[in-house]
């Protein structure tokens, strides 16, 4: 069997589509689309970003290694993650050499290609998991098993920062409406 016969048939088994994942920083879920993988189960520490412009800046002035997991995420706010920002992510990625980075977001993530995990369940602006993640905490990511964990003590963490009464309101418009209203993707059947 040639090499290049290797390849293809490596490539025809690898799996494409997506699936959910739950876990210690997704309890309601998370998707994954499939062929972005290289490895199913894999280890890495976390690169935490407060939106898709942070990220960027970070990975151009060459602070995302390789094996890296960038999480950004949208704390207190009602942004999604443009699929352009994202898109202008896996860009610089390839330019700056970094290989097998992650990047997981409470964001959609559109259809962008490569390694990326998005609509974490609840989000940030939820005081998910996510919410409370820090810069080396080792994220795990098992696709064989459907599970994302991060191996640090996020209720401690949550109960540490719980919010204090007078909490960001948005006035008594639509967007007020919409912020006591949203849910997670998982409920609302929509990624």
């Amino acid at each position: 069997m040639t090499a290049q016969t290797q390849i293809r048939q490596a490539t025809a088994s690898s799996p494409t589509g997506f699936a959910i994942l739950h876990g210690s920083l997704a309890p309601e879920g998370c998707v994954v689309r499939l062929e972005g993988f290289a490895s199913e189960t894999f280890d890495g520490p976390a690169r935490v970003f407060g939106s898709s412009d942070e990220a960027l800046q970070a990975i151009r002035a060459g602070r995302v290694r390789s094996c890296d997991i960038m999480i950004i995420r949208h704390d207190d706010s009602a942004d999604i993650v443009a699929a352009e920002g994202l898109d202008d992510i896996s860009a610089a990625l390839r330019d700056a050499g970094a290989e097998r980075v992650t990047v997981i977001t409470d964001g959609r993530t559109g259809s962008t290609t490569g390694a990326f995990v998005g609509n974490v369940a609840p989000s940030a602006a939820s005081r998910g998991p996510i919410a409370y993640v820090n810069d080396d905490d080792i994220i795990h990511i098992d696709i064989a098993a459907r599970r994302i964990d991060v191996l640090a003590d996020i209720d401690m963490r949550r109960s540490a920062k719980a919010k204090k009464p007078g909490a960001q309101t948005f006035g008594a418009g639509a967007l007020e409406k919409y912020a006591r209203l949203v849910t997670s993707v998982t409920r609302d059947g929509h990624f």
